[in-house]
């Protein structure tokens, strides 16, 4: 595959969408984002200019511009989070993995070369039977969440044996970065982050043993860099940093940045959280020549400098 002049970005606007964005126009390539607002968020940007913006819901007939001519679809949308989605679990289905089959449809009619699909290292697995979780373990995820993500999984399998739309799905580990959305209930790191700066004690369900993969946003998006020229005979790949650590152990790592108390509040556990999450990541370190640059530590001391700064609490 050449390199592709057109890349179509559902769900541009979001965090993990403008950074991927971002770092699209810095390589070169023709950007299209594609999300609800239609417009992107917080301070103007240089490169905001350089990507055409396109305000439509997921596989709808407004978002049919977008693809025309299209080289790459990257599947960044959702509409529910982990601890939300089993509240409505056909809202859940109907707001994403209806969308997204119905996208697919028009991405083998545009003749789109490949769909980037992030799905969910963190809940398409369920409870784990080893640690590190490779992609040949059992997929029985005990969200909704994890279900629609594995559902869209197995779309986009069918759409590449029978309408030979090419796809990579990236299983993502837990994110975190710098202007992550505080407002929504996802992203431990940056939430407990955020609270902690403002004064305002950090609920941790459970005992905070459970132990998570934490995974800088800028490595996730090397990753999806990765995957538009791959040309192996793989497809599904697990992206994380390798490294489980406890929600304590986070806390932490926290109070060691943040310069005034941090108070931890421990609440009921909830029956959707696993013990422990930790991807094996060989298979995208051998076949996308990709790994982990950022670390948990750096990764903190930049959330949390980003943070300070951008507080009125200190």
């Amino acid at each position: 595959m050449g390199n592709p002049s057109t890349c179509v970005v559902f769900g541009g606007s979001g965090f993990l969408g403008q950074r991927l964005c971002e770092r699209l126009v810095s390589a070169g390539f023709n950007v299209r984002s594609v999300s609800r607002s239609g417009c992107p968020r917080g301070e103007v940007a240089r490169w905001w200019s350089h990507v055409d913006w396109f305000a439509a819901d997921l596989g709808t007939d407004t978002a049919a511009p977008a693809m025309e001519g299209a080289d790459i679809v990257f599947h960044l949308a959702s509409s529910t989070y982990p601890s939300t989605s089993n509240s409505d679990a056909v809202f859940d289905l109907e707001s994403n993995l209806v969308g997204s089959v119905r996208m697919l449809k028009m991405a083998a009619e545009y003749k789109v070369r490949r769909v980037i699909f992030i799905s969910s290292g963190g809940t398409v697995y369920g409870v784990p039977q080893q640690n590190p979780i490779p992609e040949t373990h059992p997929t029985d995820p005990i969200c909704s969440y994890g279900i629609q993500k594995l559902a869209i999984e197995k779309y986009l399998y069918l759409f590449r044996a029978l309408q030979s739309l090419d796809s990579v799905v990236l299983r993502v580990s837990n994110i975190y970065g710098e202007f992550q959305s505080l407002e929504r209930p996802l992203g431990a790191v940056s939430h407990f982050t955020h609270r902690a700066i403002a004064g305002k004690p950090i609920d941790i369900w459970g005992d905070g043993t459970t132990r998570r993969d934490y995974i800088h946003v800028d490595d996730v998006v090397n990753a999806l860099l990765q995957s538009i020229p791959y040309e192996g005979k793989e497809y599904l790949f697990n992206v994380g940093s390798g490294r489980s650590v406890s929600l304590n152990q986070l806390t932490t790592l926290i109070r060691e940045r943040v310069p005034r108390e941090v108070v931890v509040r421990y609440q009921k556990a909830r029956n959707f959280d696993v013990p422990e999450n930790v991807l094996d990541i060989a298979r995208a370190s051998k076949e996308l020549a990709w790994k982990p640059t950022i670390n948990l530590e750096t990764g903190l001391d930049r959330l949390v400098a980003s943070q300070i700064s951008n507080s009125s609490s200190l």
